[in-house]
């Protein structure tokens, strides 16, 4: 019993706590391998010398750029877009793993080709019309063709 105490004593100091927010998860990076599962929101301990905790929103984020689009008369149309996404939670590790926590810019460099795709089958004049809803949607398609299931769900384009 006596060797247990000083066990108990020293204990706390090998451990940390965290805690993971409403709309956040996490998870865990033990000696630089993310593990498979995802932690949903609430207190979680781990040892702070083997293991770190990654946390990452799953909140609807915006993403706004402000870009020149071609148009299908050779025009340069600007525009100040918002894309709207969300990450999936249980993609998570998959996210991190080929992109890293910096996976914003993957998202405007895909917006960027889908939209050029897109716009320059379109007059000027239908970018600023009852079209741009038409717009709108096919750059959506073809963004969420191009990211093919990587756990980045695009919820909208707004232009």
């Amino acid at each position: 019993m006596k060797k247990l105490i000083p066990l108990l004593l020293i204990l706390p100091f090998f451990t940390q706590c965290t805690v993971i927010r409403p709309g956040e998860v996490g998870i865990k990076q033990r000696y630089g391998k993310l593990q498979n599962r995802t932690l949903s929101q609430g207190l979680t301990s781990y040892n702070i010398f083997t293991t770190k905790v990654i946390k990452a929103s799953t909140q609807t984020q915006n993403l706004r750029l402000d870009l020149n689009l071609p148009s299908k008369e050779g025009l340069s149309v600007k525009s100040l877009i918002s894309i709207l996404y969300r990450l999936e939670r249980d993609s998570i590790g998959q996210i991190i793993n080929n992109y890293g926590l910096d996976y914003e810019p993957l998202i405007g460099s895909i917006f960027r080709s889908a939209a050029s795709d897109v716009c320059a089958k379109y007059y000027a004049k239908d970018m600023h019309s009852g079209k741009r809803a038409n717009i709108e949607e096919s750059i959506k398609a073809k963004m969420i063709e191009l990211l093919n299931g990587n756990g980045i769900v695009i919820q909208s384009v707004l232009m």
